[in-house]
């Protein structure tokens, strides 16, 4: 018979934060019964999630970053609903944004305590499905140039700017942004316009807690859809300025909208980031998926 685990932890020692390790180090000390997971590129997290399933695992913590957590959501949403654990999140990556909008601690003994004991709610998922391409997200898509951006990270710039270092990526890429032609279906409304990016977002900040989705619950039934029309660079400055002020949506090159459902066709192809990883294949349906994972959420957290 299984010895029973009541709670796997999925940790990623690559995170941003160097305190990570003798965090993580502390926790399996202190804790007992638990199973470990380290998360690399090789891992394929089905496996140890579902011998934690069969064993009677109640929860799986992802610790590390927005990266972290979209893989464990990627691994959940493998297992029928009825089966899979609750997720609990511990923040330990550069920018944190979904962790963030569950109002989780920055500290991690803070948030330790809210993924054992902090207010479970029903978390929607994004589905994203293309031609070679059928996964999953919980915070942003962004899509266009800031694609580009995400590009110009390296380790480096992760760890000496930290949460900055997306607004560092972003210099040479405001010189010269790119522009596309674009075709979105959001439930039954069409637009067509030339883009320079569009964002899904179930969270509420993106690349380092800039608010881009300001307005979105993950807990709604609803994605929140940012398309940032093609511009000047005066018009670019001003999205920065009212971005960093919280009022983005109110800018004249910004059209939002909440559906249930997205199609995207675009020229030339729109490349998107998935919580902050790169997908080479072109998204062409998103789609929301209610209420898909049970999350332990901060204290200050509403839907």
């Amino acid at each position: 018979m299984p010895v029973s685990c009541e709670c796997l932890l999925i940790y990623n020692r690559h995170s941003g934060k160097a305190q990570a390790d003798d965090f993580a180090n502390d926790l399996l000390a202190s804790r007992s019964p638990l199973s470990v997971c380290q998360l690399d590129r090789e891992v394929d997290l089905d496996e140890p999630i579902g011998r934690a399933i069969e064993s009677g695992c109640e929860k799986v913590v992802a610790a590390g970053g927005d990266g972290t957590v979209n893989a464990v959501v990627n691994a959940l949403m493998q297992f029928p609903a009825h089966q899979r654990p609750e997720l609990g999140i511990l923040p330990m990556g550069t920018a944190n944004d979904f962790a963030g909008t569950l109002m989780i601690p920055d500290d991690l003994t803070e948030a330790s305590e809210m993924a054992d004991n902090g207010q479970t709610v029903e978390m929607d998922v994004i589905r994203i499905r293309g031609k070679s391409l059928d996964t999953y997200f919980a915070n942003v898509a962004a899509g266009g140039n800031s694609v580009r951006v995400s590009e110009q990270m390296t380790d480096e710039i992760k760890q000496t700017w930290g949460a900055l270092s997306y607004i560092r990526g972003a210099v040479d890429v405001l010189a010269d942004m790119q522009p596309y032609r674009v075709i979105i279906d959001c439930d039954d409304q069409q637009k067509q316009l030339d883009s320079w990016g569009i964002l899904i977002a179930n969270g509420r900040t993106n690349a380092g807690r800039i608010p881009v989705a300001p307005e979105a619950s993950p807990c709604d039934g609803w994605m929140d859809v940012v398309i940032i029309r093609e511009g000047t660079v005066l018009d670019m400055a001003e999205m920065v300025s009212k971005t960093l002020l919280s009022s983005f949506l109110e800018c004249e090159q910004v059209d939002f909208c909440r559906a249930k459902t997205v199609e995207l066709r675009s020229d030339p192809p729109m490349r998107f980031t998935l919580d902050g990883e790169v997908i080479e294949q072109e998204p062409v349906r998103f789609e929301i998926v209610p209420a898909a994972i049970r999350v332990r959420v901060g204290a200050g957290f509403a839907c």
